[in-house]
């Protein structure tokens, strides 16, 4: 794996020193530099294109935590657990389930307002594979607008905080087992940001697939450069299709939340007939792997492009998902009337940067928070509406771990480094990226097995050595470089995990095998140092990071 992307030499660069650095302006990222500004850390904040720009702000269903007088933390980490197929970490999942209401409390107080029953109480719903209504949510299906809202005014209050937009962060510059700071792109020029502890919250890599509903930044970029650093990654076959992204030629990537189907809507297949009931106990709310498996069965047995999302029998329908009501009104479709067509689409990265319970890698001053990280919770399917939770409670913890933590400024000499790359420029950057994307759509898709992931591994490995040895100086060039190389960790573990389990299913090894509850990657050393925080630890920690 080519280390660097791009040729540098920090003696001709500008150079900036900070204190922290968070990198992406999702939740995760957002949280981790308000708690920090907030207890008198300076911090830039790094984003590559807009504040406004991440997965959080198209997030419609919620968050979820136990906020509701029939529910309690245990409820909700037995569901996290079952949702996770075994590769959830106990500890890690109870922390967050048990931290995450006074993180949602946090939130409120600082100004996201969430929708409230007629008594003040909050309005819970319910998704896929939980036992109780607890999805809190804003404006019916726009929690995820209402959360980025609320924590990027928290921002801009706040006099520690400044932000650098439209900077494209390349690689991480790491001497002797400590991350010292980034390369990055900033309005053409190539720049040298320092800083004594760096935060990755990059989000994550749907925009590897064909079909997504991420958009256009969630290129895998902080999972590679971590990679080439040296961090440790795990569980990076895990990815998760969402059964119900919008299926209309034409239209732009949109999610039809999960809440959707909470709510009561039906799926129905090419026929009109229901289909679920076969599938799963719980139909409809089943686990999002298997809706999504059953949705493709069913489309790959009538030989159709997607099937319908039935809404129409939902008592005001329009009114409890407005946004959604008005982008299918956009492209003709009328929720309250028609049936809206969906398919599956990749949505979420269970694995990434390996880190333990306080965001922390194996590169001291790195830490990752968000969907750029694997903590442990999300397992090998993540839970419906645990995502946004993860990014409040990890994204204060990283916060509070800077906070006790005392490093020294770093050397000025560091990281010069003569230009060693070759310039030539390549050509066909676009069509390359739509093959690569092909690849990996046909040959690590909802269904996978051995033959076809050796043959879709190759072509990858043909495209990538294309570039090899190369320096990128474009964004289209280096996001191209980091989906080539997400995609060959994809694949690795695709082909090393030999069952079925959570999102990752394999044609020729459909059953689960108890022998591979384990992870891939370099999680072993982390689940051993999560399981040493029991209980005892969990009530302190609520208090970190709140003032």
């Amino acid at each position: 794996m080519q280390r660097y992307l791009m040729n540098f030499d920090t003696r001709r660069m500008e150079t900036r020193q900070e204190e922290c650095l968070v990198i992406g302006s999702g939740v995760a990222g957002l949280t981790a530099a308000c708690q920090l500004a907030r207890h008198g850390h300076h911090v830039l904040l790094v984003v590559r294109d807009t504040l406004q720009d991440s997965n959080t702000s198209k997030a419609q269903g919620g968050i979820a935590a136990s906020l509701g007088k029939d529910d309690n933390p245990q409820l909700h980490l037995a569901d996290t657990l079952v949702a996770g197929a075994g590769l959830s970490n106990e500890s890690v999942s109870r922390m967050v389930v048990t931290e995450g209401p006074e993180d949602i409390r946090w939130l409120a107080a600082n100004g996201a307002e969430f929708d409230c029953n007629a008594d003040g109480s909050l309005a819970l719903g319910r998704e896929g594979c939980h036992s109780r209504n607890r999805i809190v949510h804003s404006h019916g299906d726009a929690t995820g607008a209402e959360v980025a809202r609320a924590l990027n005014e928290m921002a801009a209050k706040e006099k520690n905080i400044r932000t650098m937009e439209g900077c494209y962060v390349v690689d991480l510059l790491v001497h002797q087992g400590r991350c010292y700071g980034v390369t990055a792109l900033w309005h053409g020029k190539k720049i040298c940001l320092r800083a004594k502890h760096i935060v990755l919250a990059t989000g994550g890599l749907g925009r590897l697939f064909q079909h997504t509903t991420n958009p256009e930044g969630a290129t895998g970029s902080g999972m590679a450069m971590a990679a080439r650093a040296g961090a440790e990654l795990a569980d990076m076959e895990f990815v998760q299709f969402h059964p119900t992204a919008l299926a209309l030629e034409g239209c732009p990537n949109f999610l039809i939340s999960e809440a959707v189907r909470g709510a009561g809507a039906h799926l129905l297949n090419s026929e009109g007939q229901r289909f679920m009931s076969d599938c799963h106990p719980m139909a409809e709310l089943a686990p999002r792997d298997v809706v999504a498996r059953c949705i493709f069965r069913e489309m790959t047995k009538a030989e159709v492009s997607h099937i319908w999302l039935d809404a129409r029998h939902i008592e005001n329908v329009t009114e409890k998902f407005p946004m959604i009501a008005a982008t299918c009104r956009d492209y003709g479709v009328d929720i309250a009337k028609d049936l809206i067509p969906i398919a599956p689409a990749a949505h979420y990265m269970m694995g990434g940067v390996h880190t333990d319970i306080w965001g922390r890698t194996n590169i001291e001053a790195l830490y990752a928070c968000g969907e750029v990280a694997c903590t442990g919770l999300q397992g090998a399917n993540r839970l419906a509406s645990n995502s946004l939770l993860e990014g409040l409670v990890f994204g204060r913890r990283v916060a509070t771990i800077i906070g006790k933590t005392r490093l020294p400024q770093a050397e000025a000499g560091l990281f010069w480094r003569e230009e060693c790359l070759t310039e030539d420029r390549q050509t066909g950057v676009a069509a390359d990226r739509e093959a690569s994307q092909q690849i990996l759509s046909r040959y690590l898709g909802i269904v996978r097995q051995a033959d076809e992931m050796a043959a879709g591994e190759e072509k990858l490995r043909q495209l990538a050595a294309k570039y090899e040895g190369c320096s990128a100086v474009s964004p289209a060039e280096l996001d191209l470089r980091a989906e080539l190389i997400c995609g060959d960790l994809i694949f690795r573990g695709a082909q090393r995990r030999q069952e079925s389990r959570g999102a990752h299913y394999r044609a020729d090894y459909p059953d689960q095998d108890e022998s591979l509850r384990q992870h891939f990657g370099d999680r072993r050393k982390a689940d051993d140092e999560a399981e040493r925080f029991g209980d005892e630890n969990i009530a302190a920690a609520v208090t970190l990071g709140m003032a």
